[in-house]
């Protein structure tokens, strides 16, 4: 394989082959924007430009920092606030575990401040419930060697890893539990779209028979068609809803509170130990900004 020059990095970045050594070499006297400067240590990444030791050298000094930015939907749900509770204590305790300090920041449709971001210098960080617009955005705020998780959300981009529940063992296990096929899901809403798409057919259902949770009133509507028939709901918040009106049903905990899921009602839960392996790969790539993981799309484990 032809090993990449500072001039196909800089065709790559859209930028001049000066401001390209001007980055690399960390060049003091020269004016470059962060932007230019994230665009072009991105393009040497991703062309394997930079060596190990080089990657050290531009690698901002570490501050000890893990970023976990939450980007809060509009669904307007009662149980919004609390279904990543227990996810953002388990990523919290493992990083404490390995000597790290956690920065948690909601963000809503406001945007976040890119200032306030940027001077937070974070060692790694694990964006949730992001958007592929959201994400391409934040994104460029993170410069070379700073390891990028993304949860609940898939991403179309093989830099960056990606954690979602093993939805596909889920569902058979869901199955097994109801002793019969699911005649409809119901799931809670998802900021990113191509998550939402992917669930849909790990269930293997038709799109008629998959209803996205926006309201009660339009929960209520679709279960009324099912009555007396089994299914599956994806959420424990959302199965307390749908338990209302009905009663065959099993509950993926995508949550982690099985605990609330309403007595006699079948449940799949998550591993939420898994994130203590999940930090540590972060923390490999935090102290190896050449760390390649050959599996970049983790499946959190099932529970029945």
């Amino acid at each position: 394989m032809k090993k990449a020059t500072i001039k196909d990095i800089a065709k790559a970045a859209g930028v001049s082959i000066a401001t390209v050594s001007y980055i690399l070499n960390d060049v003091k006297t020269q004016s470059i924007s962060d932007e230019t400067r994230v665009k072009v240590l991105k393009a040497a990444q991703q062309l394997k430009y930079v060596t190990n030791r080089t990657a050290q050298s531009l690698k901002v000094k570490k501050t000890g920092l893990i970023g976990i930015l939450w980007f809060k939907g509009n669904d307007g749900h009662l149980w919004s606030d609390l279904k990543y509770a227990k996810t953002i204590q388990a990523i919290e305790r493992h990083c404490s575990e390995l000597g790290y300090h956690v920065l948690f920041m909601q963000i809503d449709n406001l945007g976040p401040s890119s200032k306030i971001i940027m001077e937070r210098n974070l060692d790694g960080v694990f964006l949730m419930n992001v958007d592929q617009e959201q994400f391409t955005t934040i994104s460029n705020y993170f410069g070379f060697g700073v390891p990028v998780f993304v949860v609940d959300s898939y991403i179309e981009d093989p830099l960056f890893h990606k954690i979602v529940p093993d939805f596909k063992e889920s569902f058979q296990a869901a199955r097994s539990l109801l002793g019969e096929d699911p005649q409809f899901l119901v799931m809670d809403s998802y900021n990113n779209a191509e998550l939402v798409e992917f669930i849909k057919q790990q269930s293997g259902l038709d799109e008629e028979r998959v209803h996205v949770c926006e309201s009660i009133e339009g929960l209520n509507e679709f279960l009324s068609a099912y009555t007396g028939r089994p299914g599956i709901v994806l959420n424990e918040f959302l199965a307390h809803e749908a338990a209302k009106t009905h009663e065959r049903l099993a509950v993926l905990c995508t949550s982690h509170c099985p605990e609330i899921v309403p007595q006699g009602m079948a449940k799949v839960a998550f591993d939420l130990n898994d994130y203590k392996e999940i930090v540590r790969m972060m923390d490999r790539n935090i102290q190896d900004a050449d760390e390649v993981s050959r599996e970049k799309f983790y499946c959190l484990s099932v529970i029945t």
